[in-house]
């Protein structure tokens, strides 16, 4: 299967340069050929999305396979500090995408790092677990990374690299994209959005968003140490992700 990928964006363009060619008085529609433009472009991006779909139990087996790859990198680990089976259990029982195989795994590391891969894992570092605290903080953590395969941000990332890279879609294939992919930041749009479900699983739960917001006002000072380290973030928390103030005031809105 080869699609173009970027066939939705040169619709756009081509709207554009209509446009410009048209005669001014057509000006005042611009907005509404933007919009069409907009239309067409997801339209065809869900297309493309359709065609490398993958089936809940394709993506159990992709995230599976990918965990045991990273499990050979990573060392998996215990942690004394938090009890992480208790508030995962707690809060995996909300989930909507019953069918995925969603587990947390904690990972001898020292980063201020979590992420989520297809099919349902996490992974933890244990520098993330001695930087919480509160339970509230590590719900709030666990439950942003839930997110992530809720609105399927980790399945729809390896859907548009299939599709970029014009690879047929088999298993082994799919797992080498995912691998290749699986420790590239989401974009600003997806982390709000994990943040946003993040909290309403959390809150579901029992458990207080002003765990979050606790959270972030510590990753403010972490930023700035990292800014001054000259340390370019590339997990789940530290820019180049919206920033920590940015996320408090989007959460404190919820």
């Amino acid at each position: 299967m080869h699609v173009q990928f970027w066939q939705s964006k040169r619709i756009v363009q081509y709207l554009s340069i209509i446009v410009l060619l048209s005669s001014s008085s057509l000006f005042a529609q611009l907005a509404d050929l933007i919009q069409l433009g907009l239309g067409v472009a997801d339209a065809v991006n869900q297309t493309m999305l359709d065609i490398t779909a993958l089936t809940d139990e394709e993506e159990n087996e992709v995230g599976q396979e990918l965990k045991r790859i990273i499990l050979k990198e990573k060392k998996p680990a215990s942690h004394n500090k938090w009890n992480v089976e208790k508030v995962f259990n707690k809060v995996v029982k909300n989930v909507s995408r019953k069918a995925l195989n969603y587990d947390c795994t904690i990972v001898s590391d020292e980063d201020v790092n979590a992420f989520a891969i297809a099919g349902g894992p996490i992974f933890i570092n244990t520098g993330l677990l001695d930087f919480t605290k509160s339970e509230d903080e590590l719900a709030f953590i666990i439950c942003h990374e839930i997110a992530h395969n809720e609105r399927k941000h980790c399945v729809k990332s390896i859907q548009y690299s299939v599709i970029a890279n014009q690879v047929d879609p088999l298993f082994g294939s799919i797992v080498g994209i995912a691998y290749s992919i699986y420790n590239k930041p989401f974009n600003m749009s997806h982390e709000y959005e994990a943040d946003e479900y993040g909290v309403y699983l959390m809150q579901k739960a029992g458990y207080s968003k002003n765990g979050a917001i606790s959270f972030f006002e510590r990753m403010i000072e972490l930023e700035k140490k990292y800014q001054k380290e000259g340390v370019i973030g590339v997990n789940d928390f530290i820019p180049s992700h919206p920033n920590a103030q940015q996320r408090i005031d989007a959460i404190k809105k919820m």
